[in-house]
C-alpha cells in the first residue's frame, strides 16, 4: 500500500506542520519561491523557514540554531546538542525540506512542466517492468508516472547521502541495501509537482 505524507507550505501552513513535526517527529515543508531565482537565494529562503519552524517548535532562540552541510554526509541541524536530520530539494518555483528527529531521509521534486523527454532515462535508470508500466499508463498520466518513479530513486540515494549519476554500475546488486532500508511516502504538494520522501531505517 502506498504510503502518504502532507507537506505544509511555510508559514501559511506552520500551526499543522509543528503539530505534524511534535507528533510524528518529522515534517515536511515548503517555501515558493519567485521563478527567476538563484539557487543560493532559495536555499537561503528555505534555510530561513526550517530555522523558523526549529525556532517555534524548540522553543528556543535561532541563536541556538545551527544548519550545517557536509559533502557524504548531508544536512543536519543542531537544537542545542540535538541533532536533527534535514534533506532539501529544489525545482522552478518551490524549495521543500524534510526534517526529522530520527530518521536520515532523502526529498525529491520534479515539475511536472514542462515535459523532460523520459523514456530513456527510465529505461537506464528505473529498469523494464517500471518502464513498461508507464507506457500502458494512458498518455496523460504517463510522465506523472515516471515523476513519482523517479523522485523516489532520487530520495532513495539522498537517504544514503549518496549521488545518482551514471546508471551502469550503481543500480546493482552492490546497492541493494539502500532500496531495502529505506520506506517510501509520496508528498502532498502543489499539482504542478511531483515529490517523494525516503527514511532510511538504518538512521
Amino acid at each position: 500500500m502506498e504510503q502518504h505524507l502532507p507537506a505544509f507550505l511555510w508559514p501559511l501552513q506552520s500551526q499543522a506542520a509543528l503539530g505534524c513535526f511534535a507528533a510524528k517527529d518529522i515534517v515536511v515543508i515548503y517555501v515558493a519561491i519567485p521563478e527567476n531565482i538563484e539557487r543560493d537565494a532559495a536555499r537561503q529562503s528555505l534555510r530561513l523557514a526550517i530555522t523558523e519552524m526549529l525556532v517555534a517548535a524548540f522553543n528556543c532562540p535561532a541563536q541556538k540554531i545551527r544548519i550545517t552541510s557536509v559533502i557524504a554526509k548531508g544536512v543536519h541541524a543542531f537544537v542545542a546538542e540535538r541533532e536533527l536530520f534535514i534533506s532539501m530539494s529544489y525545482e522552478t518555483g518551490i524549495a521543500i525540506a524534510a526534517i526529522s528527529t530520527k530518521n536520515q531521509n532523502g526529498i525529491d521534486i520534479l515539475r511536472l512542466v514542462p515535459e523532460i523527454e523520459w523514456k530513456d532515462l527510465a529505461q537506464l535508470y528505473l529498469g523494464k517492468q517500471k518502464t513498461l508500466e508507464i507506457l500502458a499508463t494512458p498518455l496523460p498520466n504517463q510522465y506523472r508516472l515516471f515523476a513519482k518513479y523517479w523522485t523516489q530513486l532520487e530520495s532513495t540515494f539522498k537517504s544514503d547521502r549518496s549521488t545518482l549519476t551514471e546508471y551502469e554500475n550503481q543500480i546493482s546488486a552492490a546497492n541493494s541495501h539502500i532500496f531495502t532500508d529505506t520506506e517510501l511516502f509520496s508528498l502532498h504538494v502543489p499539482d504542478a509537482y511531483v515529490a517523494s520522501l525516503a527514511l532510511s531505517a538504518g538512521a
